[in-house]
């Protein structure tokens, strides 16, 4: 795991890294949403390629007030989880923490857990972390 931390990133961004292995147990954006974001995503995916599969895509939807959570396998989505509320709020900041465990992510918002997500994708080859479209990101750690 090169990357600790990254500041000055502007969404829409694809990080790549090595693995999601430990050392690393998680990922943590410090960010806010523009008022004219209607949707943003979190996305660890397993390349940089167009139809790479996507190990978790973690997915607020203001035009719809849920929060889906989903994974992308064989150039298909599978099982949505939806979550009938979305934790964020226009222009206010947030902090989006992603702990890793051998069974799934748990999605904190502003320390606060929000979802389980189990993993339906081995984590050695998720390689790349993607967020946006429209998000402001102030800050990425990997820990």
């Amino acid at each position: 795991m090169a990357l600790k931390s990254v500041t000055g990133v502007t969404a829409p961004c694809a990080l790549v890294f090595h693995d999601l292995s430990p050392p690393c147990t998680g990922v943590r954006i410090q960010g806010s949403v523009p008022c004219d974001c209607q949707r943003f995503s979190v996305d660890f995916c397993c390349g940089e390629e167009t139809n790479r599969d996507v190990a978790f895509h973690f997915n607020p939807r203001f035009d719809q007030n849920t929060v889906v959570c989903n994974s992308f396998q064989n150039q298909k989505w599978q099982s949505e989880q939806t979550k009938a509320e979305n934790p964020f709020s226009h222009e206010t900041c947030f902090q989006l923490d992603f702990s890793i465990t051998d069974e799934h992510f748990e999605v904190l918002v502003n320390n606060e857990v929000f979802e389980r997500f189990r993993h339906r994708i081995p984590l050695c080859h998720v390689k790349v972390l993607e967020v946006g479209p429209k998000v402001d990101i102030h800050k990425i750690e990997f820990f």
